[in-house]
């Protein structure tokens, strides 16, 4: 699989066809908090039955409220939703499964992902999880 990101933004937000849910877990909305002094109903709205996932990044004009032209204000610590971008993972028969958004246009550019890219962001993911 190739992978370079294009900075085009697309995966912050709302496209013509699909809306993008940006799911937080309570720990990434205490440290978004935290880093930018904004209180969490600020930025993220309360969902529920979504497992770990306990809030949705707010929006405006269909974009993430933390994106600024094309940039990212929180890129340091950003959701990991969007660190997986344009990646998903699911787990099947004691594997991780990945799949792609075909309609990112970094798919198939830039240099192979190395198997370790991948167990990478499994085991960043199994460590937010766990701390939520």
């Amino acid at each position: 699989m190739r992978f370079e990101c294009q900075r085009c933004a697309r995966c912050c937000g709302d496209t013509s066809h699909r809306g993008r849910n940006l799911l937080l877990t309570k720990s990434e909305v205490e440290e978004i908090s935290e880093k930018t002094g904004l209180s969490p109903l600020a930025f993220a709205t309360p969902i529920s039955n979504k497992g770990a996932y306990q809030y949705k990044m707010k929006k405006r004009g269909g974009k993430c409220l933390f994106l600024d032209g094309k940039a990212c204000r929180i890129y340091d610590i950003r959701p990991l939703v969007c660190r997986f971008y344009p990646f998903s993972v699911c787990k099947k028969d004691n594997k991780y499964i990945f799949n792609f958004a075909d309609d990112c246009p970094g798919i198939g550019l830039g240099e192979v992902l190395s198997e370790e890219v991948f167990e990478d962001l499994v085991t960043e993911a199994q460590f937010k999880l766990k701390t939520s």
